[in-house]
């Protein structure tokens, strides 16, 4: 379900997990919310939170603006996880870790996309991948794919399912090796990768996330090879301790997480490949919204939908 490298996504598995990215981002929201609402329970409504010269904002403003911009959705967000909870507790819908495992682990290797959201505890990960899951389960339950499908599918689509020794890297990138050896200094001397990273690399796409590169491998051409020579003798956390000449400069890389080399077989991944195929007959309709009415729904905002 996941692509990297040319490697062919399915569209609504790649609508999936921006739903799922979206969803945590709620999630914060709901807390934050929350968090505040419960607060403001115990002062006035018109406790100014905010002066701008002589005008104030009240805190029953600020409440009412997050309300009218967050608040369907968060409630909707809610809803549908409870809904998919309901129903797959009464169809009897369970998902493996073993499940959840591979799931995280390609989208690590193989999406790569996860690593700017530092915020997202791989816990919170693994109960969006469980919901997507059973979301999943529940949408094409009635929905019948052959074996022989499946097995087509698998081989006319393996490269999906497998990837090459990855490295997570960090970096820094100076223009020249004195600034290189400074960087180290700093390093050696106690300062965060990351911080120094975000202040000092010329490497402007991932300096806001700390020098990130993701998961990469030999295979990339967009990869210096001396990263993946130098990742190979580092442990985890490690950074180089002699400056990498690149085209640009300079770099000192970080080595955060290493995967090795796997490829999954058919049996491990066919309800994978079941679910991939019936949502893609699906289409349009592949929505928990359509989960609703046998969940027995009534929401705040039927009135103004209606």
């Amino acid at each position: 379900m996941i692509e990297k490298k040319g490697l062919k996504l399915n569209l609504k598995s790649r609508t999936i997990w921006t739903i799922i990215v979206g969803v945590l981002l709620v999630s914060c929201i709901v807390v934050a919310y929350k968090l505040t609402k419960s607060q403001a329970a115990a002062t006035q409504s018109q406790e100014s939170i905010a002066t701008i010269g002589d005008k104030s904002v009240t805190r029953e403003d600020w409440l009412k603006k997050m309300e009218d911009e967050y608040g369907k959705a968060t409630l909707e967000d809610m809803i549908n996880v409870r809904v998919v909870e309901q129903l797959a507790k009464k169809n009897k819908l369970k998902v493996s870790d073993s499940d959840i495992e591979r799931e995280f682990l390609l989208i690590k290797a193989v999406n790569n996309s996860f690593y700017e959201d530092e915020h997202t505890t791989e816990k919170e990960w693994k109960d969006q991948i469980r919901y997507n899951i059973l979301l999943e389960e529940l949408l094409t339950k009635d929905i019948d794919i052959s074996e022989k499908e499946m097995k087509s599918f698998y081989t006319k689509n393996k490269e999906l399912y497998q990837f090459d020794d990855s490295y997570r890297i960090r970096h820094i990138v100076v223009k020249d090796q004195e600034e290189a050896n400074r960087v180290l200094k700093d390093l050696k001397g106690g300062s965060s990768f990351e911080a120094v990273a975000a202040e000092r690399s010329t490497d402007r796409y991932t300096s806001p996330y700390g020098g990130d590169l993701g998961f990469v491998t030999e295979a990339q051409d967009s990869i210096p090879a001396a990263y993946i020579t130098e990742a190979r003798t580092l442990k985890e956390n490690e950074w180089s301790t002699e400056p990498i000449k690149v085209s640009k400069g300079y770099a000192i890389i970080q080595l955060k997480e290493k995967l090795n080399a796997r490829t999954f077989t058919y049996d491990e991944v066919k309800d994978q490949i079941k679910r991939q195929i019936a949502m893609d007959q699906l289409g349009d309709k592949a929505t928990v919204k359509t989960l609703w009415k046998e969940a027995d729904v009534s929401w705040f905002y039927d009135d103004e939908e209606n």
